[in-house]
């Protein structure tokens, strides 16, 4: 299979909320850059520091991770390293790779479960320079780790069943 034909066949089809999501991290990443770019601007060419970019590079980051994660497994598009699994049996490969896979959505629950607490814990603590609780930076690590969770668990479920090639 050619590299290209790879990419075809995890090209998911379209869907309303996904390409609102991937527009939203687009949004994310542009906001960050201008983020960035006023706090280059400000300090070296203007000599003064403004506060409230770092803070602001940082989160706009922190949502482009996790919900980058979700949208990179819907399009199966995470790096993984398959030199064992092409050299060993089909059967054994499923296998192995369905073992990869109960490790990913066990990793995930357990993040899903940490990002929910800490955000009930950090409903009152304030960011330092925004108006906004850390609450919501954790919620939207919650979003995009549920959606990864999800997506990591329906490819489970097609690789057992056989009802997707993998």
């Amino acid at each position: 299979m050619t590299e290209t034909s790879i990419l075809e066949a995890h090209e998911p089809p379209p869907n309303r909320f996904w390409q609102v999501l991937e527009g939203i991290v687009i949004l994310i990443f542009l906001g960050m850059l201008a983020a960035m770019f006023v706090q280059v601007v400000s300090r070296y060419a203007l000599g003064i520091g403004v506060p409230w970019t770092d803070e602001t590079a940082r989160f706009l980051y922190i949502g482009q991770i996790f919900l980058g994660a979700a949208i990179a497994q819907r399009h199966g598009a995470h790096i993984r390293v398959t030199l064992l699994l092409d050299l060993l049996p089909p059967a054994v490969s499923r296998i192995v790779a369905s073992l990869a896979d109960l490790l990913l959505l066990l990793t995930a629950l357990a993040l899903l479960v940490g990002t929910y607490e800490m955000t009930l814990r950090t409903s009152n603590v304030k960011a330092s320079t925004l108006p906004i609780t850390m609450a919501a930076i954790y919620a939207v690590q919650g979003l995009g780790i549920g959606l990864y969770t999800l997506l990591v668990a329906r490819d489970l479920i097609r690789r057992l069943t056989g009802s997707q090639a993998q």
